[in-house]
């Protein structure tokens, strides 16, 4: 499922109380982070908010609980690019051939991962870079939650 959005596209805050998908996506977030074991229901309730608020203060952020800019900045991967080996490219590798694409997962961004994140950004109607930020890590990961 490929979703429609802007290349001016932000991304939502929750907070306790929110739910759904992207609630869904932060829990699995901190749970690769290691904060806790939350259940990934899509609720945004106590545990999700303690684990937050702990994540929140280990990285020396505002500790409010509310998912905005800085914290997605901070769960989601870093930033990555042709020339970048890593752990991330093999991820990103990995759920770019989960979605179809056929890319050798070696962790090196090359051309290939580079074609593929561009196809991917231009039939997510994303900004069609070849670099893999916040905006294309946050569209990827919620393919993979809402698929």
């Amino acid at each position: 499922m490929t979703l429609s959005i802007s290349s001016s596209l932000s991304l939502p805050v929750l907070r306790n109380g929110s739910n759904g998908s992207d609630v869904t996506l932060v829990q699995r977030l901190l749970n690769n982070a290691g904060y806790g074991s939350l259940v990934e229901d899509g609720i945004f309730g106590v545990s999700t908010d303690a684990a937050l608020k702990q994540f929140q203060k280990d990285r020396n952020l505002t500790v409010d609980g509310i998912v905005g800019s800085q914290t997605w900045g901070a769960l989601l991967p870093p930033t990555i690019g042709r020339g970048s080996s890593s752990y991330d490219v093999e991820s990103l590798q990995i759920t770019l051939n989960e979605m179809g694409y056929s890319l050798v997962v070696d962790g090196i961004f090359g051309s290939n991962t580079e074609a593929a994140v561009k196809g991917f950004q231009k039939n997510s109607r994303l900004e069609v870079d070849g670099i893999v930020g916040q905006n294309t890590w946050y569209v990827l990961m919620s393919n993979m939650i809402r698929d």
